[in-house]
């Protein structure tokens, strides 16, 4: 058997050098050793070249050359590299796979898979996947997975995972995730997560999670989650959570909560939280701070309304400070509205807008004009 190998091989080699090749039973179909250019059946060639349409198995033994509008369908194997401008079925290479245009179904790589167009199936790659355009399908990397356009499916990589436009599906990367417009579907990351659009999912991150306009589902941050514009669903984060214009659901921060224009539902932070507007149960460790708050507001150390503001609610916290108007009550230490209308209990209660001999009392205080 290895003098029939040795010599199939030699013949390959010698028949591959001419750019002919031996075909039995015809020149179309069979068994073709050599470079032959359209072939079904068993192919057997040392390197690719100026191929145009394989159908059945394809072997080869060295990288191919010129090969960028060959169609292979069926199964490819190579001691090197299968390489052409589409593969179909089975794809597998000691040292990788390649496809100009596209390649769909098994493509196994033991250093990287990689297509300028689209990769679809199952692809592993050892080192890493590399596509043009999309990768779709169970993808798994050992140190990284790119895509020009979209990576869409269950998708693993050691190191990290990034696409030009979306991402969706199962992704789970040990350093990070990152698309350029959308991430949606389940996304697990050892370091962080992003979007230069929108997040939308379950997103789990030890570092961080953020996107550039929205976040939106379940997510969990070790450390921060933020976006440019909103953030809605349930967030949790060890440290942190920000946005540029509002967060509304379940938002618990261990340290922070914060929205340029809107808080609402239920806030938690462990120091503080603050927005323009407020809506909900709000509770704070340390200060609670707003224009405008509606709802059940409880902080350890202060609520404080902004000059022209309005606090409308149920307010509990050591100081009540309102700069604006009260409608409502608030409990605490200390309790100042410079408009009242509602209660204030406490040891200290002011009033500016009372008669001036009701205006500072203590344990109750209250105008209702």
């Amino acid at each position: 058997m290895n003098r029939i190998a040795t010599f199939l091989l030699l013949v390959a080699f010698s028949f591959s050098l001419s750019a002919q090749s031996i075909d039995l039973p015809t020149s179309r179909f069979g068994i073709s050793i050599g470079n032959s250019k359209e072939f079904t059946g068993l192919r057997i060639n040392w390197s690719d070249r100026q191929v145009e349409r394989i159908n059945g198995i394809n072997i080869t033994l060295w990288r191919a050359a010129e090969n960028d509008r060959a169609i292979v369908k069926g199964v490819s194997l190579g001691l090197i590299m299968p390489e052409a401008g589409e593969l179909y079925g089975l794809q597998a290479g000691l040292v990788g796979v390649s496809a100009h245009k596209s390649m769909a179904g098994i493509n196994l790589g033991a250093l990287g898979v990689g297509s300028g167009g689209q990769i679809k199936g199952l692809n592993i790659g050892g080192l890493g996947i590399g596509s043009g355009k999309s990768v779709s399908g169970l993808s798994v990397a050992g140190l990284g997975l790119a895509a020009g356009e979209s990576v869409n499916g269950l998708a693993v990589a050691g190191f990290g995972l990034g696409a030009a436009g979306s991402i969706s599906g199962l992704c789970v990367s040990g350093f990070g995730i990152g698309a350029g417009e959308s991430l949606k579907g389940i996304s697990i990351s050892g370091f962080g997560t992003g979007a230069g659009k929108s997040v939308k999912g379950f997103h789990v991150a030890g570092f961080g999670v953020g996107a550039g306009e929205s976040v939106s589902g379940i997510t969990l941050a070790g450390f921060g989650i933020g976006a440019g514009k909103t953030i809605k669903g349930f967030q949790a984060a060890l440290f942190g959570i920000g946005s540029g214009e509002s967060i509304e659901g379940v938002s618990v921060a261990g340290i922070g909560l914060g929205a340029t224009e809107r808080l609402r539902w239920l806030n938690v932070a462990g120091f503080g939280l603050g927005a323009k507007n407020i809506e909900g149960l709000s509770v704070a460790g340390i200060m609670v701070g707003a224009e405008n708050v509606r709802g059940i507001t409880i902080a350890g150390g202060m609520i404080k309304i902004k000059e022209a503001g309005q606090f409308k609610g149920l307010g509990l916290s050591a100081i009540n400070w309102n700069n604006g108007t009260q409608v409502g009550i608030t409990l605490g230490v200390l309790n100042y509205a410079r408009h009242l209308k509602g209660v204030q209990i406490g040891l200290i209660n002011y009033a500016e807008n009372n008669p001036r001999w009701l205006r500072a009392l203590p344990l109750v205080n209250f105008n209702f004009k």
